[in-house]
């Protein structure tokens, strides 16, 4: 699960001098005496900080040019009453780190799914109820029109139906990497699909938008945080349902119905009785994009291919 992928964007090294005088800016009466980085991720650059009074802390510096975190902040404030998200101290910029933005952030004790599953943990029951329920309740916000969000949480760009994007994703680099023959069978699925893929259109909700193992915390088999919402949108319930079930190996079918039904218990529109399958279908977007860009990651390339292949035997 995203294990050894290559990032994105290469990562920005501190030391503990640059880490206080980041610190400094919350105005807390702490002192930074340790910071360690985070190997996880391909974009942001993170590091988990303890003080001298023995608080932990994450810090948290975005790429360059990077807005998202305008919203974040706001966005955070909505759900932190539904679903377990992380306290911001503060967000802002500094030129110690070449005028790069950064945030302190509410430190949880867990670790991440991607981590817990290479040391051997296996989802549960449990897990997987409150997986469903969080979901749930951030699908629960509605939007008018598919699009990215500004710092207000209003659609700002509005995108096009979803039956063309697996057109306009498909690129060079897709050719090349996955060959002739898959795309073919990719651009025949979405032709066939696209009165499903119409349908999604008619039903817009707040997504997490990068809803897999590196972005959910677990402690003790219990979800703890859902981190990392740069990439959240106006979009389809099911692309966070999917990008979650990515990798069928630790899921069996006890565990789909399990979601199902404790996501139907709490979303406003229920999952339909073929909701994996198209979870699959949504999701074959999110792995051309991946898979489209430039660059050689082939951990990463290769991991994807993959997960395509698998999916196109579901579909």
């Amino acid at each position: 699960m995203e294990y050894n992928w290559e990032r994105t964007l290469p990562f920005f090294s501190i030391d503990l001098n640059i880490a206080n005088k980041l610190f400094k800016k919350t105005l807390l009466s702490e002192r930074v005496e340790s910071i360690k980085p985070i190997n996880e991720g391909c974009r942001s650059s993170n590091y988990i900080i303890k003080t001298n009074k023995n608080n932990k802390y994450m810090l948290k510096i975005f790429p360059e040019y990077d807005y998202h975190y305008e919203r974040e902040k706001n966005l955070l404030s909505i759900l932190k009453n539904d679903i377990s998200v992380q306290n911001i101290y503060i967000i802002c910029n500094s030129n110690i780190i070449n005028n790069r933005t950064f945030g302190i952030y509410e430190y949880i004790d867990g670790k991440t799914l991607s981590q817990a599953l290479r040391n051997g943990y296996c989802i549960n029951e449990k897990l997987v109820r409150e997986v469903a329920k969080s979901l749930a309740f951030i699908h629960n916000y509605k939007f008018n029109e598919l699009g990215d969000l500004d710092c207000n949480l209003n659609t700002k760009k509005v995108f096009s139906p979803t039956y063309r994007w697996y057109e306009l994703f498909i690129n060079d680099n897709c050719y090349k990497r996955l060959g002739k023959d898959i795309i073919e069978k990719i651009l025949n699925i979405a032709k066939d699909y696209k009165d499903v893929l119409v349908d999604l259109d008619k039903d817009i909700s707040l997504v997490h938008g990068d809803f897999q193992g590196t972005n959910i915390l677990i402690n003790n088999d219990s979800l703890v945080g859902i981190i990392d919402w740069e990439f959240t949108m106006a979009g389809h319930a099911i692309a966070d349902i999917g990008q979650f079930f990515r990798y069928y190996k630790y899921f069996n079918k006890n565990l789909l119905d399990i979601f199902e039904k404790e996501y139907n218990n709490y979303s406003t529109v229920k999952l339909t009785k073929d909701w994996y399958k198209i979870s699959k279908l949504r999701d074959m977007i999110n792995l051309l994009q991946l898979i489209g860009k430039d660059g050689e990651m082939p951990n990463k390339f290769d991991e994807i291919k993959q997960l395509i292949i698998e999916s196109l035997k579901i579909l």
